[in-house]
């Protein structure tokens, strides 16, 4: 990734969360993230996490958090990603094209509707 030395480019992130063990995950996740990329490619991403209170249970399953966005659009849905998965998209939505991999191998698995194609990065 190049980005020249002057330039700084901004991101966006809204967490929302609940008080989960998920939701923290995902936070700290961002923090880390946010650090790296400012310190390596001049990237500077503003957090916005935003805390949710329920007083049903029903109403916190159903709402299915911590939900991320990035520069507004709804990017990862009831789950902490991974460092690379959230790297990547904060460079699809900077119109940086997403790392390659050096291979790529097609599986097939056998389920009862007939199978599913499924592609592995190696």
């Amino acid at each position: 990734m190049s980005v020249e030395s002057n330039d700084t480019i901004k991101v966006v992130i809204e967490l929302y969360l609940d008080f989960s063990e998920e939701s923290d995950n995902a936070l700290r996740l961002v923090f880390n993230v946010a650090e790296e990329l400012l310190d390596k490619y001049n990237i500077w991403v503003e957090i916005i996490p935003v805390h949710m209170w329920f007083t049903d249970p029903i109403e916190q399953e159903a709402l299915d958090l911590p939900k991320i966005f990035i520069n507004g659009k709804l990017r990862f849905i009831g789950r902490t990603p991974t460092k690379k998965e959230l790297i990547e998209a904060i460079r699809e939505h900077i119109n940086i094209p997403p790392r390659r991999a050096l291979t790529w191998e097609i599986t097939y698995t056998k389920a009862l509707d007939g199978g599913l194609p499924q592609v592995a990065e190696i």
